[in-house]
């Protein structure tokens, strides 16, 4: 079997190598990085492809090869496979959504692809500017954010770049990208039940679309930071895994580490963090200074701590739109608090007093704090009714300054080192997005949960509990030295 006929079947099968000749064929002269994070791209895209995954959002920094192949390369590659199927890519602008139709028609009819796809063909009439219909009456169909979507059913959605970065600090453009992909994208949808959805774009801000449906939880999320945050482990198909480490830039051989820290002086911190970082971080937040927390290695249990305090800031129900309840579990050793556990969900009544209950039996919590608000008046009547042998173990903590005020109170004391966080934790992300980004972020339950905390160890009312035994009431001794 000659190398022709080897490439072409592999080119058939595997969307990577497809993308790369599409990138060639739209680009004579330019060469194309085979980079790994472009295989994670076209792997992740693969899986919807298969079915595997039904929503997928990808964030990736710019010009890192996102459009070509999602909003180029995997339709044309999934209609060779299947001419029948209906696509819509959704982009920002007409301009954008224009470029990426007339490239996506410079492959469909290339020679290349009427080799690698004989089935695969332009129905007389179907190639159209913003819309190609196949002969099998399939095709791709593009539209631009605030466009008529009417008129054309979608098997698959792709949505790249609905907005752009200019419109990210605007409320009413933010809200009009919701909007538009709720109201007008997501009716297209052939079948509700089986219709897949992919967003892939740079983050601008944290109420951002991206934000909004990962925030939902319905979504499966490629993640591609142009500097590693923290240890990855990034799938990039044919059962290969990519290994990044904590520093590492994303794509070294087009924008290595002294470019991009170039990049982050020349646009602020904040617009790098969001479009580079994908981790977008209100302007005027960073009250906080994420380096003022120590890190222990995560293999502790309740029998290394003296005391431990669990605190709740409670919501009122599961509702999309309402806040997290948030409850944080902290255990005091030699004078250092550790941050053992956090739970951040949107319960209803019954599930969330359910979980209190068990966190404070799981981790034989000595008192659980509990805000005098929302749902939690009701949560401590019901507790001191039916725990009346551990009463005391429940304490109402009432709130009286506003959540700035208190939580500028509390950063000299989070500033002496004392508080210290596990090294890995699924829930370390979110709690250090939601810390950096108060007073300005979407969210602040973590926040509220923190304070409450550091407020109640510092108050008269802790005071002697927490350098004595709860049991024994004698004072603590130094218990062995650890990791961390």
């Amino acid at each position: 079997m000659n190398a022709a006929v080897v490439s072409a079947a592999v080119q058939r099968t595997h969307l990577f190598p497809f993308a790369w000749k599409a990138f060639e064929l739209l680009h004579p002269g330019q060469d194309f990085v085979p980079s790994w994070h472009v295989e994670a791209i076209c792997h992740a895209l693969e899986q919807v492809a298969s079915g595997a995954t039904r929503r997928l959002v990808i964030t990736v920094p710019p010009r890192h090869g996102k459009s070509i192949c999602a909003a180029v390369a995997l339709p044309a590659w999934m209609l060779g496979h299947d001419p029948s199927l209906k696509i819509m890519v959704a982009s920002y602008g007409g301009d954008l959504a224009a470029k990426h139709a007339r490239d996506f028609r410079a492959v469909f009819t290339s020679p290349w692809y009427e080799h690698l796809f004989p089935l695969a063909r332009l129905a007389e009439g179907g190639n159209r500017a913003d819309e190609q219909i196949t002969t099998g009456n399939g095709g791709r169909k593009a539209v631009s954010l605030g466009g008529a979507a009417t008129g054309f059913g979608a098997d698959l959605i792709i949505v790249d770049d609905l907005m752009k970065a200019a419109d990210a600090s605007s409320p009413v453009e933010r809200q009009r990208a919701r909007d538009y992909y709720e109201q007008s994208l997501l009716s297209r949808l052939n079948d509700k039940g089986t219709g897949q959805v992919i967003v892939i774009q740079q983050r601008l801000h944290e109420d951002d679309l991206p934000g909004h449906l990962l925030a939902s939880k319905q979504f499966e999320h490629l993640n591609l930071p142009a500097i590693a945050e923290e240890t990855q482990t990034v799938p990039i198909g044919l059962k290969r895994l990519r290994h990044r480490v904590k520093g590492e830039a994303l794509c070294p051989d087009r924008e290595p580490l002294q470019v991009l820290e170039q990049l982050r002086i020349e646009m602020g911190p904040a617009v790098f963090s969001a479009q580079y970082q994908q981790d977008p971080t209100p302007p005027g937040g960073n009250r906080l200074r994420w380096e003022w927390f120590g890190t222990y290695e995560p293999d502790l249990d309740r029998s290394d701590f003296q005391y431990v305090v669990q605190s709740w800031d409670t919501a009122l129900t599961a509702e999309p739109a309402s806040d997290f309840s948030v409850g944080m579990t902290w255990g005091l050793r030699n004078g250092q608090w550790y941050l053992l556990d956090l739970i951040r969900e949107k319960l209803d009544f019954p599930d969330l007093k359910a979980l209190v209950l068990y966190f404070a039996t799981r981790w034989r919590a000595d008192r659980v704090l509990i805000e005098k608000a929302a749902s939690g008046y009701p949560l401590l009547q019901q507790l001191h009714r039916e725990q009346r042998e551990q009463e005391t173990r429940y304490l109402g903590i009432v709130t009286k300054l506003d959540k700035r005020t208190r939580f500028e109170a509390q950063t000299a004391r989070l500033a002496t080192g004392n508080y210290l966080l596990p090294i890995e934790a699924s829930w370390l992300a979110d709690l250090r997005r939601e810390l950096l980004a108060f007073p300005n972020g979407r969210y602040d339950d973590q926040v509220d949960s923190l304070v409450q905390f550091l407020e109640w160890t510092a108050s008269p009312r802790a005071k002697g509990s927490l350098d004595r035994d709860p049991v024994t009431g004698r004072p603590f001794g130094r218990l062995p030295r650890r990791r961390g």
